[in-house]
Formats: C-alpha cells, sequence, structure tokens
C-alpha cells in the first residue's frame, strides 16, 4: 500500500467492507463522520454511492473481506485514488498468528485502533455479525482471539430451529435460573452471552494480565449493557485502526 500523505487537505474515505454489510466514514477535525452504513449493499451499488460524490473524497481506503468490492473499487473508480488494506501490510511482527493469510484484517484494525488510546494491552469485542474477541499488547502485537455468532445469530437460530418458542429480549432476568419459559429464554440467550464474554475477558486476563476492554460493532452498546467488566464504546474503532496504518505508512 502506498502511503496518503495525511498532512495534505485531502479527504480519505474509510470503507469497512464486511461479508454482510458496508460501512464507510471519514474524519473531520477530531470526530468521524458515517455517511454509509448498509447491509446487503452490492459492488456495484457501492461504485455508484462514491461516483456521485466526486466532490467530496479525493483518497477512498478499503479493508475489505470479499473480492467482489475489491475489483469493482479498482476497476470503476476514476475521479478518486484507491488504496487498499491487506494483511501483506502488517508488520510481521505484530502478529502472532499461525495462519495470518486467513485472518479478517478487521479484527486487526479495530485492535491496532484500541492501543492508540492507551498505553496498556487492549481486548476488543466487535460485536456484528459475528462476535469477536481479540487481544493485543501495549507493543501492539496482535495475540489473536475467537469468533462467536453474533447476537442476531441465537435468536435466529431458535426461531429457524424451534419456531413454537416465543422470541425475547436480549436482557439479563432477575431471577436464575430462569422459572419460566420467558426467562430460561434470556438466561440461553442474553445470560448465555454475558457468561461466555465474562469467561474469555477472565482467561485473557489469566494469560496475558491486565488490559483495557474496548467495544465497538453494531451491537457493541448491547454487549458492553450484558456484562460487568467497565470498558470504552469506540464505534470507529476500524477506522481508527485504517487511519493509523495510513498515517504510519505501513
Amino acid at each position: 500500500m502506498s502511503k496518503i500523505d495525511s498532512k495534505t487537505s485531502n479527504k480519505i474515505l474509510y470503507l469497512d467492507v464486511g461479508n454482510s454489510s458496508i460501512k464507510g466514514a471519514y474524519k473531520e477535525g477530531m470526530n468521524w463522520k458515517a455517511p454509509l452504513a448498509q447491509k446487503g449493499l452490492t459492488a456495484a451499488e457501492l461504485v455508484t454511492w462514491i461516483n456521485e460524490h466526486p466532490e467530496s473524497f479525493t483518497d477512498v481506503v478499503v479493508s475489505s473481506v470479499r473480492k467482489d468490492v475489491r475489483e469493482a473499487i479498482h476497476e470503476s473508480l476514476g475521479t478518486v485514488n484507491v488504496k487498499e488494506l491487506t494483511v501483506h501490510d502488517i508488520p510481521h511482527e505484530l502478529l502472532d498468528y499461525e495462519t495470518p493469510e486467513t485472518l479478517g484484517i478487521d479484527r486487526f484494525l479495530a485492535c491496532y485502533g484500541a492501543t492508540e488510546q492507551t498505553t496498556n494491552s487492549v481486548v476488543v469485542i466487535d460485536a456484528g455479525t459475528a462476535i469477536t474477541i481479540d487481544f493485543m499488547d501495549q507493543d501492539d502485537v496482535y495475540h489473536g482471539g475467537l469468533i462467536a455468532p453474533g447476537i442476531s445469530s441465537y435468536a435466529e437460530m431458535l426461531s429457524q430451529k424451534a419456531p413454537a418458542l416465543p422470541q425475547v429480549e436480549m436482557e439479563i432476568p432477575q431471577t436464575w435460573p430462569g422459572k419460566s419459559t420467558i426467562d430460561s429464554l434470556k438466561w440461553g440467550q442474553a445470560g448465555f452471552i454475558r457468561m461466555a464474554i465474562e469467561a474469555t475477558l477472565t482467561k485473557y486476563e489469566i494469560e496475558f494480565g491486565p488490559f483495557d476492554l474496548f467495544f465497538t460493532g453494531g451491537d457493541g452498546a448491547t454487549v458492553q449493557s450484558l456484562i460487568s467488566a467497565e470498558g470504552k464504546q469506540r464505534p470507529f474503532l476500524v477506522f481508527e485502526g485504517m487511519e493509523r496504518m495510513v498515517k504510519s505508512g505501513q
């Protein structure tokens, strides 16, 4: 990836392309603006959206797990400079990961954005279609993590496999164990997520020591409300990691 000159007045559009959604953001002063956040957006529709805003962006930085989006952006955008971030742009010494070629770069970027905001190690919970819980130490070395079904996936699995069961709110019941079908379902969804995440955080602390906790992703606030551990909500964490990589010339 060639370096974008961050000292110029160029406005950079950062694109985080996941399996089910495309999110775009840019920096205005010290604040992030998010003009684009859509599920089910096709590659052609994304290119059309960018081309409809030629006066707004001179550079596009993209992190994508979708080949069709990468190809469409490179082939179809003529009015802006396109830079793509891949795992090959991550310095080898910052990856303690056995299969970097399969790593979703958004997992690294979220952690990389978090460690810029603290002098401590970090755990990042990114709650979207999937929930990822990843660890990066204070020297920016990414040590991996876990990938679990997202919040919506739990409800969808039950509704598909057991349609007779009622749908419930994602909240922790007042009493344990569940004394009704509703409360039992809540413990099986919200409670299960809480206990699994808190056990994971404990395991990280035993293995690596203290860390700062960050939440991001569309369901980040919901996950934060379910667990007792204190952390910081940062909805633009992946973009902050992308900006950091661009500025460092990685």
